[in-house]
């Protein structure tokens, strides 16, 4: 057996829950790839969850209205750009439809619920519409790598786009439409707007940890690493990249129907390369490939939107001037910033004068 087809059946071969033995041994790279969890680390990460998700809870409690719809944004750019990361960091593919799909999320759900069906039923039905469009996005494309993969999905999702203004009998075309907001009942509408994307974040990030730290996500990153080589072992590369442009789609979509009871209002405007690029500062910043990355790129974000806010037409360059920052000074993203400051020289004198002490 070749080395390239050891290395993907050590990736194969480690069963869920086991890290960085296998994949070392499977040869990829160390600074994407999750830790070990063990008993205590996985008790831990437990804790940390339960503590952070009742100081969420909490919010709509000792928090004014502005900051709960700041918290709910952030949330939602955070589930955004779960999926988005999947996409970019997990299977290597820079498809830049996703704030398209984010689009259809938003319309979706706003089309459904004016037409009867549920909000709650609308979050996944929009969804599976956006893993369906991906799917039909990346088909084609799925055969093409890096700038011409970029641009084939950036004209399909312009035109996903295109096509939302020209349907005006049902998104009202330019000039966009109203969303009627779901509310819980004995609660104000912001509040509840909150608890659901507080859920739904939970659960998608819950749901794409599971899946990301076990054998699903250790073959995507060999898929990304090694493309087609993994089909001397049975991985179809194609098959697991269609997969992550169809789970990319449904968790923007997801978001997307978040977005819309946001905001209240949508027009297609607001879901082009305004959107689009603070969504790839997003997965950047934060650490592209990581688990925490899109918590972090979305707060982030947050931050760069209250300050860019004044710049109008300009904010596109600000953010694309950030995002070349970013990616020159950290690569690894913000969350590989600690990871930096250990291995520096620094702590390292540190270390060895608490030895010879």
């Amino acid at each position: 057996m070749s080395e390239t087809a050891q290395q993907v059946a050590a990736a194969k071969a480690v069963p869920p829950g086991d890290g960085p033995s296998g994949l070392a041994g499977a040869g990829i790279a160390a600074n994407t790839v999750p830790g070990r969890t063990t008993g205590g680390s996985s008790t831990r990460t437990g804790i940390i969850a339960i503590i952070v998700l009742l100081a969420l809870f909490a919010v709509p409690f000792v928090a004014n209205t502005y900051v709960v719809f700041v918290v709910s944004l952030t949330l939602v750019y955070a589930v955004s750009t779960l999926g988005f990361n999947l996409l970019v960091g997990w299977s290597g593919q820079i498809g830049l439809a996703h704030a398209a799909l984010f689009a259809v999320g938003a319309y979706g759900s706003a089309i459904g619920v004016e037409y009867g069906i549920p909000f709650l039923l609308t979050i996944p039905l929009a969804g599976i519409v956006a893993a369906v469009l991906a799917l039909v996005i990346g088909f084609p494309a799925i055969r093409l790598r890096g700038f011409f993969l970029a641009i084939a999905t950036l004209a399909l999702g312009m035109a996903i786009v295109e096509l939302l203004t020209m349907a005006r009998p049902l998104t009202g075309g330019g000039g966009g439409m109203s969303v009627n907001v779901w509310s819980l009942p004995g609660i104000t509408t912001a509040a509840s707007t909150y608890f659901v994307v507080l859920a739904v974040a939970a659960i998608m990030f819950f749901l794409m940890r599971r899946a990301l730290l076990g054998r699903f996500g250790r073959t995507l990153q060999a898929v990304r690493d090694l493309g087609q080589l993994t089909g001397s072992l049975g991985v179809s590369a194609l098959r697991y990249r269609l997969v992550a442009f169809a789970l990319s789609g449904f968790i923007a979509a997801v978001a997307g129907t978040l977005y819309g009871q946001l905001q209240t209002f949508i027009f297609p405007a607001m879901f082009q390369m305004n959107l689009l690029v603070p969504m790839l500062v997003m997965v950047f910043v934060g650490g592209a490939g990581s688990m925490w990355g899109p918590v972090v790129g979305a707060a982030f974000a947050i931050v760069l939107i209250e300050f860019f806010q004044d710049l109008g037409d300009q904010q596109a360059i600000a953010y694309g001037l950030v995002l070349m920052l970013a990616i020159s000074v950290l690569p690894g993203g913000l969350t590989s910033l600690a990871r930096r400051v250990g291995d520096s020289r620094f702590m390292a004198r540190l270390r060895r004068r608490e030895v010879a002490e």
